[in-house]
């Protein structure tokens, strides 16, 4: 990964290596920026000298699943994979892994305890997430039927805005 600096140079400030495959999603949350690859892992990097502070998921048995979207929100890390899970994980300790759709997660959201997730069964699912520092839960709350697999998604001002892949954006 590069950062540039957005000064009226624009050079580069630094590389963070580290991933083996490549990286398909950032986060930034409480001065962590949080990476995710394909090589289904999460690092989590310093932003005040750019080192790396941990990896997530490097421990887990069995196939590799590519990481593509991340949600970083205070102490809550939402990670959507490939293959239609989605992992929580809460101060860096993992919490529960949801099967959330069928095929590829490609966007999560999170608003209070509204969790929003879009794939390409084209929907959009709502989850209710309650819980401890012990366990947490996420309950259906409903689906959202789309014409197209859902790319994108966020939650701005009351409203859900859902990008699909047919080039449309929905509120």
């Amino acid at each position: 990964m590069k950062l540039i600096s957005t000064s009226s140079d624009c050079t580069l400030s630094c590389t963070m290596n580290g991933h083996k495959s490549v990286v398909s999603a950032l986060a930034v949350s409480d001065g962590v920026l949080y990476s995710g690859s394909w090589d289904g892992t999460i690092r989590l990097w310093s932003l005040n000298d750019h080192s790396p502070l941990t990896v997530l998921g490097e421990d887990t048995p069995g196939n590799v699943i590519s990481v593509l979207s991340l949600k970083a929100d205070h102490h809550m890390l939402l990670a959507a994979h490939e293959d239609g899970c989605l992992k929580i994980w809460r101060n860096d300790v993992f919490m529960k892994s949801i099967q959330a759709h069928n095929g590829a997660v490609f966007a999560v959201g999170m608003e209070g305890k509204w969790l929003f997730t879009g794939g390409w069964d084209k929907s959009v699912n709502v989850q209710e997430i309650s819980g401890d520092d012990l366990q947490i839960e996420a309950l259906p709350v409903g689906s959202i039927a789309s014409d197209s697999t859902v790319t994108a998604l966020l939650y701005w001002q009351g409203k859900l805005f859902v990008g699909c892949a047919d080039r449309i954006i929905k509120v």
